[in-house]
């Protein structure tokens, strides 16, 4: 039976097909994805991931970890790309790599563009000349640089630290596979765990001296998802009971209890958050049917919609939040997110429907 694999014009994993960069000769090890199919829990739980960032920055400073839904995020990209990325590789032998990063920049850059826009004028009314700086790094996708190595990472736009990590996921991952597949690395996926658990091993270790904790590190959770892609690329036939969902649910439960309660321990949060996303995503891709799996808990239809503009909210939520803190002049998020969530709710509705039919348009013409 062919493996499950998936794919939604609404995510952020979207299908590539571009100029030629590299040639890959097929190989029986070369067990990778046949096709592609949406599988709308997918966006039910990228839903779960933004309702906790949201969450989290709404009612800070109280001490609630919605922080990991960034680690469902992360884990999740590293699955859906990698899985696109094979399907590439099995249609062509070859991974193209420039309308790749075309229709990543489609995708991802026009609702960025669009609220770093908007946002200027009342940024600049409150913040001055600092916001310049902060849209400068969020436009480049600087954030996490500037923050990690110059202790300079801004406020307005702070939560693009993580769009930052993905954007360098983005362009070292397709070369990566393109190593791994040219020279038929056996058990791929286990190089990808390896380097998952290491960035992980070592946002523990640096979190047990008492430093602050890495930008970059966290990206564990992207190579945790890369490796369960690759893995299931070569066990096709594989099926997971349902109940793997719900073991999923519990572990990063649990990260997000651990995290809240015991802040010292929010890198083995970190963990259990990415490992515990991974579960579920294999009980969505994988799982066997059964009326009570967590995939059809995922799949109601407005759980699903949230999930799909999940990356405007993301974009919108912080700065909105922040300037409203800032206008009002209170230092606490809780004091105004119970009215900034939902307008950034209405501003990311907006701009995703806005958006929706010009993108395909830039895609088709470009392709």
């Amino acid at each position: 039976m062919r493996m499950p694999t998936v794919f939604s014009r609404f995510s952020t994993a979207l299908i590539v097909e571009a100029p030629v960069t590299s040639s890959i000769k097929p190989s029986k090890s070369m067990l990778i994805p046949q096709g592609l199919q949406y599988f709308p829990a997918l966006d039910g739980l990228r839903a779960v991931a933004i309702l906790l960032v949201l969450v989290h920055h709404g009612l800070q400073p109280l001490p609630f970890a919605g922080f990991l839904g960034v680690d469902i995020f992360f884990a999740l990209s590293g699955f859906l790309i990698t899985t696109i990325l094979l399907a590439e590789l099995n249609r062509h032998h070859r991974i193209r790599l420039g309308l790749f990063y075309w229709r990543r920049a489609i995708r991802l850059y026009p609702a960025l563009l669009i609220a770093i826009v908007a946002i200027l004028p009342f940024g600049l009314l409150i913040r001055g000349s600092k916001h310049l700086f902060e849209v400068a790094l969020a436009a480049t996708y600087l954030t996490p640089v500037a923050g990690q190595f110059f202790g300079k990472s801004g406020l307005t736009w702070l939560q693009t630290w993580s769009l930052g990590i993905e954007e360098i996921f983005y362009l070292v991952w397709p070369f990566t596979l393109i190593v791994l597949f040219s020279r038929r690395v056996p058990a791929k996926w286990i190089m990808s765990l390896a380097l998952g658990i290491i960035l992980d091993g070592a946002q523990v270790w640096l979190a047990s001296t008492g430093q602050d904790a890495s930008y970059f590190l966290r990206a564990g959770g992207l190579f945790l998802g890369c490796s369960f892609a690759l893995w299931l690329s070569q066990h096709r036939d594989v099926r997971v009971a349902p109940s793997w969902g719900y073991v999923g649910v519990l572990v990063l439960s649990v990260g997000v209890v651990v995290a809240g309660v015991w802040p010292a321990f929010s890198s083995l949060a970190y963990v259990a958050a990415a490992a515990g996303t991974v579960a579920i995503i294999a009980s969505i891709v994988a799982g066997t049917r059964s009326r009570f799996a967590l995939k059809s808990v995922l799949s109601v239809p407005p759980v699903v919609y949230i999930g799909k503009i999940s990356y405007e909210l993301y974009i919108w939520h912080y700065p909105v939040a922040i300037l409203f803190m800032l206008a009002i002049g209170t230092n606490q998020l809780i004091n105004v997110g119970w009215y900034a969530i939902p307008a950034s709710a209405v501003l990311a509705v907006l701009t995703h429907h806005a958006l929706l039919k010009p993108a395909a348009r830039w895609k088709t013409k470009f392709s």
